[in-house]
């Protein structure tokens, strides 16, 4: 996924408003949503108030190039989630576990 190139405008409320809407109904305890993004946040609403929404919400920044790390860390606090940083491909399975392992 990391070598998806990117192109235009992202709006990363998007995905935390679909991921909101998918869960609906969910026992909060079994609700869980991970973000992999640069959080480069250049079209459409603030996706803060989106994260507070979801039952938890972990971000995996993506620092191949252009990122938003402060919008990262933001949506991960809002959202009762975990951070971490990735910038290969081979980052992303051990940030995932120590995510999943801190608040199972």
């Amino acid at each position: 996924m990391l070598r998806i190139p990117a192109r235009g405008l992202t709006n990363v409320a998007f995905p935390l408003e679909l991921a909101a809407k998918e869960l609906a109904g969910t026992p909060p305890r079994d609700a869980r949503v991970v973000l992999l993004s640069d959080c480069v946040h250049n079209a459409g609403p603030d996706p803060r108030p989106f994260a507070g929404r979801l039952p938890r919400l972990d971000v995996l920044l993506d620092t191949t190039g252009e990122k938003d790390v402060e919008l990262g860390r933001d949506l991960a606090r809002i959202g009762r989630g975990g951070f971490a940083a990735v910038g290969t491909v081979f980052d992303v399975a051990p940030a995932l576990s120590r995510l999943f392992r801190a608040r199972a």
